[in-house]
């Protein structure tokens, strides 16, 4: 008997202890390659932090897109002119041309749905909120 006792003790504390290792925080999904933070930057429509119902960006292939519209409602086609951005060493690139260059480290959250861009210094410079997700929940 107190072998089987043992056993289930035993057994139970494996099962918990598996349990709590093998959690995951959905605080946070971080990508981890280069092509995966391309993937879903380019995988939707991201609205700017502080003026979500008027600009939108879009991210294909090497070129950003801007959108600008009025109560979240949006052109089908961007403003002339798009930019230029490329990944490197695990940062994207942005030219913003006439010299304007600007390079970031951009972290995800909220499944993914909110991208933040921080500067060389680690300061937040600015976030993107993908349209159509659930984002609000995670402000």
């Amino acid at each position: 008997m107190k072998i089987v006792s043992k056993s289930i003790f035993t057994l139970l504390t494996a099962a918990t202890l598996l349990l709590f290792i093998s959690c995951e925080s959905n605080e946070e999904a971080i990508p981890e390659t280069i092509e995966t933070k391309t993937e879903l930057l380019e995988s939707g429509e991201w609205l700017l932090k502080g003026f979500e119902d008027r600009v939108m960006y879009t991210f294909v292939n090497g070129e950003r897109a801007t959108y600008y519209g009025e109560n979240d409602i949006f052109p089908n086609e961007p403003i002339p002119g798009k930019h230029a951005y490329s990944f490197q060493d695990d940062k994207i690139t942005i030219d913003l041309n006439f010299g304007n260059i600007y390079t970031y480290e951009i972290k995800f959250s909220c499944d993914n749905n909110i991208i933040q861009f921080y500067n060389d210094k680690g300061e937040l410079n600015s976030a993107l909120y993908r349209k159509g997700s659930n984002y609000q929940q995670c402000l």
